[in-house]
C-alpha cells in the first residue's frame, strides 16, 4: 500500500461508500421516492449566510424558489423571507440499519421550501436522496453477486475436477457454450422469461443471479484446472494413501489451495455485477422506478437536454464510474498478488 498511492484512496473511497449506504436515510433530507413535480429539475438549493442586506446570519439558510418559465425550467428565488436550515431534524420515518426506528437526518428543513442539495429529477424527486438510497443497492448487488458467484464457480468446478469423466465433459461443454454467447443478449434474454413487476429484494436477487448465471464461467474452469493439478500432488497422494475420504481431501489439502485464487477471481468479478446492474437497470429491466438504484437513474439521461441544461443529474453515471475504478483497483492488486503457478488457463 505504502508503494501504490492508489490503494489508500480507493479504500477510503470504499470506505465513504459503505457509510452512505449504512446511514444513507439520515444523510438523506428527503424521502428518495417523495415526487414534487411543481419543483421538476430544480437546481441544486444555493446556501446563503448573507441576507440581502448584507448581513450575517449564524445558521445557514435557503431561500424559497418560484417556477418562473415552465418551457425553459427556469427558477427564481424569492429573498423576501429566509429559511434557515435545520440540523438533526424530524423528518420521515426510517429503520437505521434496519432495525432502530429513528426519524432524524443530518441536515435540511422538515416543512417548505425543501432543501434540494442536488437538485431533482424530472419528477422533483431529491437527486441526493435517490443517488444515496442507490448506493445501498449497489453495493447490495455487489456483495450478494461475488458470494453468488464464488458458489457457483467452486460448486461447478470442483465437481468437474473432482468426479471427471461424463460430468467433467458435460460441464466444461457448457461453460464453452455459455461462454460462446453474447453475455448481454444472454442476461436480456433470461430477464424477459420472469415477470416486470416485482418486489425489490426478489428484484435484487434476480438481477443478481441472472449476471452471476452468465458469468461464472471462467471461475468454474480455473477451479477444475487446479484441482486437477492438487490430484496429482505428493500430499494429496500421501492423505489418499492413509485413507482419507474425497471429501475430507478437498476439505482438509484442496480447499485451503483454493481459496487465494478463488478470492481473486471473486475481486476480479465484482466490477461485472456494478456495471450489469447499471446496464439492466437502463434498459428497464432491471430495478424500477420505485426501486433507488445508480441504473435506474441513468435512464433520464436518454434525454439530451438532461445532459446539457440538467446536469446534476449526471451523478449517478459519475458514481459508477468512481465505483467501478475503485473495484478495479482492488482487484488489479489481488491479481498482482496471485502466484502465476496457481493459475492455469484453460
Amino acid at each position: 500500500m505504502k508503494k501504490n498511492r492508489r490503494i489508500p484512496i480507493a479504500a477510503s473511497f470504499a470506505g465513504l461508500l459503505v457509510f452512505a449506504a449504512l446511514f444513507a436515510d439520515f444523510l438523506s433530507p428527503n424521502p428518495p421516492a417523495s415526487q414534487n413535480l411543481d419543483q421538476f429539475f430544480h437546481p441544486p438549493s444555493r446556501v446563503h449566510i448573507f441576507d440581502r442586506r448584507g448581513g450575517v446570519k449564524l445558521r445557514p439558510f435557503i431561500y424559497k424558489t418560484e417556477l418562473t418559465d415552465p418551457l425553459n425550467v427556469t427558477y427564481r428565488e424569492d429573498t423576501e423571507a429566509a429559511y434557515p436550515l435545520e440540523f438533526f431534524f424530524r423528518g420521515y420515518p426510517y429503520r437505521l440499519l434496519g432495525l432502530i426506528p429513528l426519524d432524524r437526518h443530518l441536515v435540511g428543513r422538515s416543512g417548505q421550501p425543501h432543501y434540494y442539495p442536488l437538485g431533482t429529477d424530472e419528477l422533483g424527486r431529491d437527486v441526493t436522496a435517490r443517488v444515496l438510497a442507490g448506493t445501498r443497492t449497489s453495493l447490495l448487488v455487489v456483495v450478494l453477486g461475488m458470494a453468488i458467484y464464488a458458489a457457483l464457480g467452486l460448486t461447478i468446478g470442483a465437481s468437474a475436477g473432482l468426479f471427471g469423466g461424463w460430468m467433467d465433459a458435460l460441464l466444461m461443454r457448457f461453460s464453452e457454450f455459455v461462454l460462446a454467447l453474447p453475455a448481454l443478449y444472454l442476461a436480456l434474454a433470461l430477464r424477459a422469461l420472469m415477470p416486470l413487476r416485482i418486489p425489490f429484494w426478489q428484484t435484487l436477487l434476480l438481477t443478481v443471479g441472472i449476471i452471476a448465471s452468465v458469468a461464472w464461467p471462467p471461475m468454474a474452469r480455473g477451479i477444475r484446472g487446479l484441482i486437477l493439478q492438487l490430484k496429482n500432488s505428493m500430499h494429496i497422494e500421501a492423505a489418499r494413501s492413509l485413507g482419507s475420504t474425497p471429501m475430507q481431501i478437498f476439505r482438509r489439502h484442496m480447499l485451503p489451495a483454493l481459496l487465494p485464487y478463488a478470492l481473486t477471481q471473486t475481486a476480479v468479478a465484482a466490477p461485472v455485477f456494478l456495471l450489469g446492474e447499471a446496464v439492466l437497470s437502463f434498459l428497464n429491466v432491471g430495478f424500477r422506478d420505485t426501486g433507488e438504484s445508480w441504473g435506474s437513474m441513468l435512464r433520464s439521461l436518454k434525454d439530451i437536454r438532461v445532459i446539457t441544461d440538467f446536469w446534476w443529474n449526471l451523478l449517478p453515471l459519475f458514481m459508477v464510474f468512481l465505483c467501478l475504478l475503485c473495484l478495479n483497483v482492488f482487484s488489479s492488486r489481488l491479481g498482482r498478488r496471485e502466484p502465476d503457478s496457481q493459475i492455469m488457463r484453460i
